[in-house]
């Protein structure tokens, strides 16, 4: 079975790259700011208020950069895209006289492929949608600091996961030369799915302890624009 899957994906493969040679057009490189709206990090949302007013509100946001490059067969074409998006909060404190610094980390990668179809037509509108399959890479870290007379105490938790991710979307090009587009807008449904994992954790008898934690999908909305070369 697993060598008939491996004969599929090459026959695949192989196709995808005549298909490919028969087309002159240059590949199409994407650059440009990333804001992903992640579900559940580090707070539990509504996954049922995507849609809702105050969907902003129930979303924790995480800059960064996205980038993409697509290989064009007429209108359709391979996109393969990557994205990488940061959340860093910290906070504050005084405990018994003493001051100190609570922090929380949020990273997400994302790394994804698949088809894309752009509707070409005589305007410098050029509208565009994919569908895309791969993986998410989630860290996620606390740190405490504790400056004390005697010195500094530091405590740090960190995990973090590769999962299935999905994305599905478009957006709008808009053509200023025959080498230049301006990507004004794409919006991706990127849901990650977690799936069941334990981790340690250190119990109040300063014991480490492991908790399990359940699989779920995660409903994550990214914005992007940039620039098309």
């Amino acid at each position: 079975m697993r060598r008939y899957f491996v004969l599929v994906c090459t026959a695949v493969l192989l196709s995808s790259v005549s298909l490919f040679a028969q087309s002159e057009a240059r590949p199409r490189i994407f650059v440009g700011y990333s804001n992903l709206q992640a579900e559940g990090l580090p707070d539990k949302n509504d996954p049922d208020n995507v849609l809702s007013p105050d969907f902003l509100d129930r979303r924790t946001t995480l800059h960064g950069f996205n980038a993409a490059v697509d290989f064009p067969v007429r209108n359709f074409g391979l996109t393969g895209d990557f994205s990488f998006n940061r959340d860093d909060r910290s906070q504050d404190f005084t405990s018994g006289g003493n001051e100190g610094t609570n922090s929380i980390k949020t990273d997400v990668f994302y790394f994804v492929a698949g088809p894309s179809f752009q509707f070409r037509n005589a305007t410098r509108f050029q509208p565009f949608v994919r569908l895309m399959g791969g993986g998410a890479r989630t860290n996620f870290e606390i740190s405490s600091r504790l400056d004390l007379p005697a010195g500094t105490q530091r405590n740090q938790f960190d995990t973090g996961s590769t999962d299935l991710a999905l994305m599905m979307g478009g957006g709008l090009d808009v053509r200023v030369n025959d080498k230049l587009k301006v990507r004004v807008l794409q919006v991706d449904y990127a849901p990650v799915f977690l799936g069941d994992r334990a981790i340690s954790v250190l119990g109040q008898a300063g014991a480490l302890q492991t908790v399990d934690l359940a699989g779920q999908r995660q409903d994550h909305v990214r914005f992007s624009f940039g620039l098309t070369f």
